[in-house]
């Protein structure tokens, strides 16, 4: 009796020490809306608009990245697109992007590339941009971080059109 007493207490003490030495579970960090954006809301962390004349969607309820943006150029002109902070743009990748057809299989496309803040992508006529937003600000994000998303839009006679999503980071739903 006397050595399942000490076998227990020896168990007991293996899986105490393991659980003080594992790492707490990291919470989920998405952002928010938090304040007034030309884009219309779809509920859900979701947002789309025209701007100059290509289709902009943008969601951030995806748990695998921090914010997907789909520009859509359904025009016969190439557009040039740019995404990031707004102030302060990091020069640090924050993501990648990828670049398909709209119709058709993806003859021609390019694989997933880095992304850097604000750098122009040029999006041909029929083409889509997925960018993948992991650390749009350039670092890891951080409960309370505020920062203004710009979306530029680039037309083919130059003109420019910019729209902005003020977001703030919040502590997410569901499981990570």
């Amino acid at each position: 009796m006397l050595l399942l007493a000490r076998a227990s207490f020896a168990v007991g003490l293996a899986l105490l020490t393991t659980a003080c030495h594992s790492p707490s579970p990291r919470p989920w960090l998405r952002y928010e809306l938090d304040g007034p954006t030309d884009l219309a809301s779809l509920g859900s962390g979701r947002f789309e608009g025209v701007v100059q004349g290509a289709a902009v969607s943008i969601s951030l309820a995806d748990q695998e990245t921090r914010v997907r943006a789909v520009v859509e150029n359904r025009s016969d002109e190439t557009v040039a697109v740019a995404l990031g902070p707004h102030a302060g743009a990091p020069k640090e990748v924050i993501g990648e992007v990828l670049l398909r057809q709209l119709e058709g299989p993806a003859v021609g496309a390019s694989s997933m590339t880095a992304y850097a803040a604000m750098t122009p992508v040029a999006v041909e006529g029929g083409w889509r941009a997925t960018f993948y937003l992991d650390q749009p600000v350039g670092r890891e994000i951080k409960l309370g971080q505020y920062f203004v998303l710009a979306v530029q839009v680039e037309g083919a006679a130059g003109s420019r059109e910019r729209v902005y999503l003020p977001l703030v980071a919040k502590m997410g739903s569901g499981r990570r």
